[in-house]
């Protein structure tokens, strides 16, 4: 098993002025990011930069499709739209209120996966449920903590990963253990994951295996676990912000430093084999 990583992504920072604050990949839209270009906030896909006309102080990019992007500030007041559907030039097509207290964002047909810190676990408002899936109308859909009242309560959702068809992938504080839900059949699955991958906060699960990255134990190191079975095995690291992507893409994470972003793509035969977890 190896990890093989593209950077798609670099500047040179000390000489731009720009710092690289998140970014997103798609091997059908190409690659999307979010900078701080002095004092300035801008976007740019595939290499065509578009300054949107939106105050976001933390913000958060996720490609929505070819057309859309959607960018989100972390905060919120709760009296705001914090989410943003931008089109290619820049102009906001939507907008709606997510929360506070963001702590990652998936993109899938099903709508919209945001999950929540301790800050908005425990403030007020959406946040509270931990994790929501919006419609792209930013009405709630499904909410964990109000449809899932017998699965392990989120503190903190340390990370998520896009499932196969409408499931996501969840990695929960104090919990830990790794957690498969589907909001429209409302059913969960849950497995005990080894101590070693505990507080992990990147997460990529593909076919029957399981790939943690940043756990409390192994700082940028990543791991893959044959879900259920046996110890888990030390592949690579990644250093950066990283996160998981999800099933249609060909690389399993993504990373973002200062001045760079990045694909891993994880090389494991084993990855589908005849025992496959869905529902």
């Amino acid at each position: 098993m190896e990890v093989t990583t593209y950077t798609f992504y670099s500047l040179v920072s000390e000489r731009s002025g720009i710092q690289l604050i998140d970014a997103d990949w798609s091997d059908r839209y190409g690659w999307l990011a979010v900078q701080q270009n002095r004092n300035r906030m801008e976007c740019v896909a595939n290499g065509v930069v578009f300054r949107p006309a939106v105050a976001v102080r933390f913000p958060i990019i996720r490609w929505v499709d070819s057309e859309r992007v959607l960018l989100a500030d972390a905060r919120s007041d709760g009296s705001g739209h914090n989410v943003f559907l931008i089109d290619l030039h820049g102009t906001v097509r939507h907008s709606f209120c997510g929360g506070d207290g963001i702590e990652d964002i998936a993109v899938g047909r099903e709508g919209i996966w945001i999950s929540y810190f301790d800050e908005g676990v425990f403030g007020k408002g959406i946040s509270t449920e931990g994790l929501v899936l919006f419609r792209f109308d930013g009405s709630p859909i499904w909410k964990y903590h109000s449809h899932l009242t017998d699965c392990p309560m989120i503190v903190d959702c340390y990370a998520i990963n896009k499932g196969k068809a409408s499931t996501l992938w969840l990695f929960p504080y104090s919990d830990f253990s790794l957690i498969q839900v589907d909001p429209f059949t409302k059913t969960w699955k849950r497995y005990e994951v080894p101590t070693v991958l505990r507080g992990s906060t990147a997460l990529c699960v593909r076919g029957n295996y399981a790939y943690f990255g940043n756990s409390y134990h192994a700082k940028e190191e990543l791991y893959s676990w044959n879900i259920g079975n046996g110890e888990p095995e030390k592949i690579g690291r990644i250093q950066g912000t990283v996160r998981g992507l999800g099933p249609k893409e060909t690389s399993h994470f993504i990373s973002v430093n200062d001045d760079s972003a990045s694909v891993h793509t994880i090389v494991n035969p084993s990855e589908y084999g005849a025992r496959h977890f869905t529902f």
